[in-house]
Order: C-alpha cells, then sequence, then structure tokens
C-alpha cells in the first residue's frame, strides 16, 4: 500500500490551516440530536459511519479465532482494511487533514510493527499484533464516530450568519456599523477571545468606546468591500452615560442627507448595544454641532429606544450578503416589524421572505409566535434562503428584545435550531472574527 509522504513542516501546515471546532457536549448528546433530526432519517451515510466500525470487530474477531501464522497475519491486516465511504457532508477541509494524518499514523504503525518482529519471539509477535489491532480499531470506531458529529455540527454552523450565547463561551462581541457603497451602515459582529481582550486591556475591562478605538482601526474594510470609513474623524468623549463627538470643522459627514444618515446609522450600528444612551454632536468650542440640512443645533439622538428594525437581504458588490435593517426605517411594534418584512421597499435591500410564503404574528408572553398560512417545507427552498428567512426573522425580534417561534413548518428543526420552540435571541448580525 502505498503512501504519499509528508514531511513535519508540510504535516503542522496542513493541520494549523484546518478548520478549528469546539463543541463542550459529550458525541452521544450530538449524535442522538442528528439521529432525531427529520432530515437525517434516511441519511445512509450517517448510519454507515455508525454501522462501519461495529462491522469492523466483527471482522477482527473473525480473523482472531482464525488463528493465522504470523506472515498471513500481516498480509490479512494489510489486504482487508475496508475503505470506508466518507459521508457527504464531510467538509474538504476535515477530509484532507483527517487524511495526511491517517496515512502519516499507518506509516508509523507498520515501521514500529517490522522492528517489533525483528526483535520479539513468534508468539509475542503475533499477540502483540492482535492487541494493536484490536487498539485500533476502538480508536478508530471512536475518531470516525466523532469526526462525522463534528463536521455535521460544523456544517450546521457554516450557514447561519448571525452570533449566539453559544459562540462566546470564552469570548466577547465588538459591535460596529461599516458603510457601503449605498452609503448605508451594514451591522456587523466581531467576536473576540477574553485572551485577546485581557491582554489588550490587562488593566480593567474596557469600556464599548475603548474596545472602539482599539480594535476599528484593525479592520480592512475596503478588502471587505465597504469603504474606509473608521475611525470617525474629531473626538469621541464618554459623559456620564452619553457618548460625545467632537467633530472636526472640516468633515464628509453632512454633505447631504445620504452622508448624514450613513453617519447615524454607522453610530447606531455601532454604539446601540453598549451602556450609553444617547450620543450628542459638538464642535471644538463646546456648542451644539448643526447639520447643514438643520436651521437650529442638532438633538442628541438616542441610541436604544428608536432601533425598532426589521432585517432584509443585502448584497454587496463582491456578491456577499447580509443581513441589514431596511434603510434604518423603525416601527413601534414588533408584528408591525415582521409583517412589513415581505414587503420591497427599494431595490437595494431584497426581502428574505418569498413572494408565495404568507404569515401571521402573534404576540404571547413567552415571545412572538410566527404562523405560517401554508405548511412551509424549508427543504423546497435554498438552504442558505431558509436560513436568511429564519435569522432575518429572530434579529427582528431581537430588536424588540423579543424571541419568536415559528408554526406550521414541516421540519422539526433545521440547522441546529430546534422548530418547536422558542428560538435564541441573536446576539448581533453577520459574524465576524477580530484579524
Amino acid at each position: 500500500m502505498k503512501h504519499n509522504q509528508f514531511d513535519d513542516d508540510q504535516l503542522e501546515h496542513v493541520l494549523n490551516n484546518a478548520p478549528k471546532l469546539s463543541d463542550r457536549r459529550s458525541k452521544e448528546e450530538i449524535l442522538n440530536r442528528l439521529l432525531a433530526d427529520a432530515r437525517l432519517q434516511d441519511n445512509v451515510h450517517l448510519h454507515e459511519a455508525i454501522q462501519q466500525p461495529i462491522d469492523d470487530e466483527i471482522t477482527l474477531q473473525e480473523q482472531q479465532h482464525s488463528i493465522p501464522t504470523q506472515q498471513e497475519s500481516i498480509e490479512t491486516a494489510t489486504t482487508k482494511k475496508k475503505v470506508r465511504k466518507w459521508p457527504i457532508f464531510m467538509s474538504v477541509a476535515a477530509i484532507f487533514a483527517l487524511t495526511v494524518l491517517t496515512g502519516s499514523m499507518l506509516i508509523n504503525n507498520n515501521d514500529d510493527t517490522k522492528m517489533d518482529q525483528a526483535n520479539a519471539p513468534e508468539t509475542s509477535q503475533y499477540s502483540t499484533l492482535q492487541d494493536s489491532s484490536a487498539a485500533k480499531s476502538s480508536v478508530n470506531r471512536d475518531k470516525i464516530m466523532e469526526s462525522n458529529i463534528v463536521a455535521e455540527q460544523s456544517r450546521f454552523m457554516s450557514l447561519r450568519s448571525s452570533v449566539y450565547e453559544e459562540d462566546l463561551t470564552d469570548a466577547v462581541v465588538f459591535h460596529i456599523g461599516l458603510a457601503n457603497r449605498d452609503k448605508k451602515s451594514v451591522p456587523m459582529t466581531y467576536i473576540v477571545s477574553n485572551e485577546r481582550v485581557a491582554t489588550d486591556f490587562p488593566k480593567k475591562k474596557p469600556t464599548t468606546l475603548q474596545m472602539y478605538e482599539k480594535y476599528a482601526p484593525q479592520i480592512d474594510e475596503k478588502a471587505n468591500g465597504f469603504t474606509n470609513y473608521h475611525p470617525y474623524k474629531g473626538e469621541l468623549k464618554e459623559k456620564d452615560d452619553k457618548l460625545v463627538h467632537v467633530l472636526p470643522k472640516e468633515n464628509d459627514y453632512d454633505v447631504a442627507s445620504a452622508d448624514i444618515n450613513e453617519y447615524l446609522g454607522t453610530l447606531q450600528d455601532t454604539f446601540s448595544d453598549s451602556l450609553y444612551k444617547k450620543v450628542e454632536f459638538k464642535n471644538p468650542d463646546g456648542t451644539a454641532y448643526k447639520f447643514s440640512k438643520d436651521e437650529e443645533p442638532s438633538k442628541p439622538m438616542a441610541l436604544t429606544s428608536s432601533n425598532h428594525f426589521n432585517y432584509y437581504l443585502y448584497k454587496d458588490e463582491n456578491g456577499t450578503e447580509y443581513l441589514s435593517p431596511d434603510s434604518r426605517k423603525t416601527f413601534s411594534t414588533v408584528t408591525e416589524a415582521l409583517t412589513d418584512m415581505r414587503n420591497k421597499n427599494d431595490d437595494v435591500y431584497i426581502p428574505v421572505v418569498p413572494e408565495n410564503v404568507t404569515y401571521t404574528v402573534k404576540e404571547v408572553a413567552e415571545g412572538v409566535i410566527i404562523t405560517f398560512d401554508e405548511p412551509l417545507d424549508l427543504t423546497t427552498m435554498d438552504a442558505v434562503r431558509a436560513t436568511q428567512l429564519i435569522e432575518a426573522m429572530m434579529l427582528t425580534a431581537a430588536s424588540f428584545d423579543q424571541q419568536i417561534r415559528l408554526d406550521n413548518v414541516v421540519q422539526e428543526s433545521w440547522e441546529g435550531f430546534d422548530l418547536k420552540n422558542f428560538l435564541p435571541k441573536p446576539v448581533g448580525a453577520n459574524k465576524r472574527y477580530m484579524p
């Protein structure tokens, strides 16, 4: 059996670039959840992955009872290895990394076996080979099971675009509004590890403004398809529960109404989820700033009470898609916001709700219940579009500090969401990791 040789540097490079996945749940818990998923009931690949290690143990026991000679045992162990069929949902990166690792392990194990054979009695060699094969079968069974479960978990998470509490076990979020080519703000949620925050702020927990001043300059906005907008020109200061922006005499924030809306939108997306209640606009001399469209000095802008949005799909010039509020339009009730999501208001933002899908909205003590008029089969939609529909509704309700439950959906679960119960509130839209 031939193997491609990898030196230590190549192997280390492959493993370092493999997806870094983390899950605190037991393998049994995740496996039971996958087997309970309606979409996987007929998935033969998942059941093959579970049955395969059992078949391997039966084959191993048959080989042991036959008591072959030393040479026959070695040949049998080599020729009777089964080629496992990897499930179709395994990610390419995981396949490549595991293949390289397994190949390397087999080469090393073969070399060790040959050395043992040259220095041990015949019965000792057979006993060692027998024990080694049994151990390998047990280890391989666990590794295959764990790899399949983690790969399926990764596929679930890959279609989600928002940040949830489960993403923040050892991390915090940094919110920021990035300006796009249409002079609109797109809310982004960057995950920053606790270790990094502790290194950057060793003395005490940073405020939202301190995190902005530290991390906003590190984001390459242009490389991500946005315009270079941050950090803001002028000076930002904290004053009790307010944020004060001292604007310079020369700035681009109030050239036209579109520029003003862009500026205010980025402020809302960056600082709304903070202790600041409002932002004040000042001139360098301390007087109230006056935007070009106003005859009177500008009043402070509230950062929390008016941020009741619904979410649409925005696509940038590179084709990257984001969930974002439609032109900062606000609503007084969550029912109104969710109902309005079906309407197309302009050519920039695309409704996530298909034209043929209708529903009713009901507010209850636990949250908001969305009942589809006709049974909604998510498998008839593109998987990404179906996930965007669910998350956009979740984000819309979350802007009112509410949770949603979806009724009259064919599936009981979707991409890790339990559709039988109220869904979790997203922490923020458009997940990214701090570079």
